[in-house]
């Protein structure tokens, strides 16, 4: 028997919580590879962006859990879709077991009348590419969903933190504290500060913000509190920079950020990303997840490569400075209820241009 669940069923208020969401939750905090995407906590914030969630689980046996996963689903101008953002989370990764979760999510698909669901398995899953394509998930990746992300070891205690970083990181912190840079940790009235500290740096680097309204980063902080830190930098009583922090487990992921480009000879971000690492290790948390790096840059890093040229040109150097480390992830892939619709897409999206444009178009 499974339990199902819906964000249309989401009690008035948020302090009741339905039965099946609590032991789902529970279920997500005992598996290593839970993670916020799958929290119906996450689904209660995508609700204010037009998302509905519904949750799937099935059981082991009276009381344990053998899997599930959290499925927001959308209108948009190619039909509905579907996203499994980080799922499905089962118990063991057998051949059985994900193919009843890929059945699971095809029933649902056509429950809900999807034209297509995207789906990314857990970070550290161990499934094989051949066990989605044999139930009809495409092989070609869905572009534009993070492949790839950087994470820096924040166990041990400040000095193992410090030593993990790079000499020039350690300088640029202390240089930033001693110029007279504060770094503070603020509560939900200065998110419209940080709100406009991240607007800055999107304008500067030619990407539209997400979330796009600052009443989206209320509605997290209202659901996620007090999962959720929010630390910014100030220099002579000017806020210069900010990061928004979540923790789901044992990760705290730093999940925006953001520089109004003042003072950049001061370091105030290396300071306030240094700061940040050892809140999170105070917070009982075990990694920071920068969140993104380029695949391509992770896997020659993994293979031994020489690539310092490339990396020292990139934007990831000042992650990598404080002691993030490249971690692969598997990509997002798209299933369509179609035979021939999946050879269509798959075809689309292994052209780098047509799959952003078919990505865009399912978008909304």
């Amino acid at each position: 028997m499974q339990t199902r669940l819906s964000t249309s069923e989401l009690p008035a208020n948020p302090a009741s919580k339905p039965a099946a969401n609590e032991r789902w939750e529970a279920y997500l905090a005992a598996n290593p590879r839970g993670q916020f995407q799958q929290s119906w906590r996450w689904a209660e914030v995508k609700a204010a962006e037009g998302w509905q969630g519904a949750l799937e689980t099935w059981p082991a046996g009276a009381e344990d859990l053998a899997g599930g996963f959290l499925m927001l689903v959308k209108p948009t101008r190619l039909g509905r879709v579907g996203f499994v953002n980080k799922g499905p989370v089962l118990r063991e990764e057998t051949g059985t077991e994900v193919a009843q979760a890929l059945t699971a999510i095809q029933r649902v698909a056509r429950e809900h009348h999807l034209r297509a669901v995207v789906l990314q398995l857990p970070d550290g899953s161990q499934v094989a590419p051949e066990l989605l394509w044999r139930q009809g998930v495409g092989k070609s990746p869905v572009p534009g969903i993070l492949d790839a992300t950087l994470v820096a070891d924040v166990t041990g205690g400040p000095a193992a933190i410090e030593a993990r970083m790079s000499r020039k990181a350690r300088q640029q912190s202390r240089q930033a504290g001693k110029a007279g840079v504060k770094v503070v940790e603020c509560g939900r009235e200065a998110l419209p500060i940080f709100f406009e500290l991240m607007l800055g740096s999107c304008r500067r680097q030619g990407a539209p913000p997400n979330p796009g309204r600052l009443e989206l980063f209320e509605r997290l902080w209202d659901v996620w509190f007090p999962e959720v830190r929010l630390v910014l930098a100030s220099y002579q009583s000017q806020w210069v920079a900010g990061l928004l922090l979540l923790r789901f487990n044992r990760r705290c992921t730093f999940w925006k950020k953001g520089w109004n480009e003042a003072c950049p000879e001061l370091h105030a971000n290396a300071f306030l990303n240094h700061r940040a690492m050892l809140l999170a290790a105070e917070w009982q948390c075990d990694e920071v997840d920068f969140v993104g790096m380029d695949r391509s840059l992770a896997l020659r890093w993994r293979e031994n490569e020489p690539m310092e040229e490339a990396l020292a040109k990139s934007r990831y150097a000042f992650n990598l400075r404080l002691g993030a480390r490249p971690r692969i992830v598997p990509p997002a892939q798209l299933y369509l209820p179609g035979r021939a619709w999946r050879w269509v897409a798959d075809r689309l999206l292994g052209c780098p241009k047509l799959g952003h444009w078919l990505m865009r178009r399912m978008g909304g």
